[in-house]
This record gives structure tokens, sequence and C-alpha cells, in this order.
């Protein structure tokens, strides 16, 4: 299959990925939280209610706080919508007071992903809702949330941003150190990977300074395959070994001159982005021409 085929292929994958943007429905199978039978993940909301059966008609018999951890113990049942958003119900099991007890769960109230820091604090990241907008010239986004529970499991911090989901097919996350970042702790990096051409790969970087989460520079890269590509890559003062505090962003695109070759040859073009970072927030700074 030659390059210009693979790229129809896999653009034409993607309304099995997206139902529609007028309130995004995640597949029961194959969705961002990459959940399976068997294994154990984490609440994410202040508080979810666990139910009799799939559904919210079905009566709460429980309540798990974040932090809890809970094991997955089916398949996805039919889902609903909450928070603007579809995802599917699973059953799970969990212990309470000492105590092995089982119920019905929605997606959505589960976190993305959790690292856990030498002092045993928890790192969770999640979805607080689908925000639509009123227009289709705004772009609809999730409101993403990073929270920093203590090891008894209280919210001790919490950040946002805003994550526009285009069909990206998984998600994970790393927790780096400073990276050579006055007064940081840790960094909590979130990768939405893409599985299919033409969607990017979107990595968010928050830092924890101890006392509080501050939004670091994101990045992103996409591809399609014989058309084109746009790359971000990020360097911290420990990668860059500058001896500053400024966070390096290097972008490089290009775009294919003949796409009738088998071998294409791209127009490439190459900048830079620099971010001066002060102990409490970066700015962008205004690069000479």
């Amino acid at each position: 299959m030659n390059l210009r085929n693979f790229t129809l292929v896999c653009i034409s994958l993607l309304p099995i990925l997206l139902k529609g943007q007028e309130g995004i429905s995640f597949d029961d199978d194959f969705n961002l939280w990459n959940i399976q039978k068997g294994q154990t993940t984490t609440i994410f909301v202040e508080k979810a209610y666990i139910r009799s059966a799939p559904g919210l008609s079905s009566k709460a018999i429980d309540s798990l706080s974040h932090g809890a951890t809970v094991t997955i113990t089916s398949d996805p049942f039919k889902g609903c919508t909450i928070k603007n958003f579809y995802a599917p119900w699973y059953q799970i099991s969990y212990t309470k007071n000492g105590e092995l007890k089982q119920g019905f769960i929605w997606l959505g109230l589960l976190a993305l992903g959790k690292q856990v820091d030498k002092e045993g604090f928890q790192y969770l990241y999640g979805f607080d809702r689908f925000i639509k907008q009123g227009n289709d010239e705004e772009t609809a986004y999730f409101l993403t949330r990073v929270k920093i529970l203590n090891t008894s499991d209280s919210l001790i911090a919490s950040q946002s941003y805003t994550f526009a989901f285009t069909g990206q097919l998984n998600s994970q996350s790393k927790l780096l150190p400073d990276m050579g970042l006055t007064n940081v702790k840790q960094i909590l990096r979130m990768e939405f990977l893409s599985g299919a051409c033409g969607v990017p790969t979107e990595y968010y970087y928050t830092a924890w300074t101890g006392r509080k989460l501050i939004n670091l520079p994101s990045r992103y890269t996409v591809a399609d395959a014989g058309v084109f590509y746009y790359d971000e890559k990020i360097l911290f003062p420990s990668e860059h070994k500058k001896n500053n505090q400024l966070i390096y962003k290097y972008i490089e695109q290009g775009e294919v001159k003949d796409d009738s070759r088998e071998d294409p040859n791209y127009s490439v073009s190459k900048r830079e982005e620099h971010f001066q970072w002060d102990g409490n927030k970066f700015r962008k700074l205004s690069l000479l021409k």
C-alpha cells in the first residue's frame, strides 16, 4: 500500500472514533481509559456513587471518594451521557471498612491515570466535563483536571486545562523530576495518543511546587502520511543544559511538494519558542526575527 492510500484508510477510521461533536461519545471497548477486566483503577471525582446495576435509574448503594482503588470485574455495559459525554458502565469490586463490596460505576468517574511520588502523594488526572461551544467556529473541549492527594487521600492541590478531543485512542502519564526548574518538585506529563493519520498526539505538563500546581507549555505532534507533518519538541533546563530558566519549544513542519511520488519530498520550515520560568510562572518571550 502506498502512502497516499494509507492516508485515505487512516482518515476513513475517524467516524468510528468520533460519534459526533454534539456530545462526545467514547467507544465502549476502545477509549482513553483503556480499561480492561481485572485491572485496578482509581476514583477521580470527589464523590462517586456506586450503583446496584449499570445506569442512572438504578439505586445508589454506596459512594467512594477520590483516591479510592477499585477492580474492574466485567466487560463494559451499555453507557449513558453524563457531564456532556457518553461512556460505558463497569462492574467493580472494592474494599471499604474492611469489607469486600461490589457494584457498578460509570467510566467517566475514574481517573485517566495515576502516578505516585516518593512521599506517597497521588497525582491523578481526569475529565471534569465536556464543554460544548455555542457555534462551530469555537472548539469544544474537555475541562481536564490534575489533582494531588496526600497519603490520607485528602485533596491538597488541583489545576485544570483544556483538551480538545479529536479522536485520540489512549492516554498515559509519567511523573518527571524538576527538570532543572527552580522551585519545582515534580512535573506530571500527560499524553493523549493518536491512533490515526491527521489526529494529533498531545502532551500536557503540570508542575508541582510543593504548594500549588502550575501548567507549563504544552506540545503536540501530528502527521498525515505523504501529505504533511507538524512536530513540537520541548527541552527543559536539565535537557538543554544552558544554565538558565528557559523552556525551549522547537517546531518543525513539512508539507509534501509532489504527492504523486512514492518517496515524497517535503518543504520544511523550522522555528522556536522560548518561555521564561521565574519559579512561580512562565511567560513567552518575544524573539527577534
